[in-house]
């Protein structure tokens, strides 16, 4: 019987700071199971990615210009409600969970954790989990 081919997961990187998304890049280049398949500088240029490119998995910054990542992953849970979204950012402020939550974040992985990226997306993309309350999950 023949081995089934690996599917690779598609993932949308989504943060203003080049180097952020080039560190990122090459967190997920060296799993077998994802391919970056787009990046974005901003939340309306996630968006319109996002659309065209259908992404198993965002990894969204929060801090962006011309729209934040709230805003940017509430819109993409309406335009592309399969994708799975992590926000990946800096701030731990109080409520920062229940923030992300209620934009229709799956998980928030701070950036000084970044090698938590990995196991956070294969997770999350592995449960068939929707984001409600009590179901963000969080790596910081």
């Amino acid at each position: 019987m023949l081995a089934q081919p690996l599917r690779r997961r598609t993932v949308l990187l989504v943060d203003d700071n080049a180097v952020v998304r080039t560190l990122v890049r090459r967190l997920f280049a060296v799993e077998a199971d994802f391919e970056v398949s787009g990046e974005a500088e901003n939340g309306r240029e996630a968006i319109e990615k996002a659309v065209n490119l259908r992404p198993d998995l965002v990894i969204l910054d929060l801090a962006m210009p011309v729209m934040n990542g709230f805003a940017a992953a509430s819109e993409l849970r309406k335009s592309v409600p399969d994708t799975k979204i992590i926000l990946f950012t800096v701030e731990e402020a109080e409520g920062i969970d229940r923030l992300a939550n209620e934009a229709g974040v799956h998980a928030v992985v701070l950036k000084h954790n970044a090698p938590e990226l990995i196991p956070q997306a294969r997770s999350l993309l592995d449960s068939e989990d929707e984001a409600d309350p009590g179901k963000l999950r969080t790596a910081s």
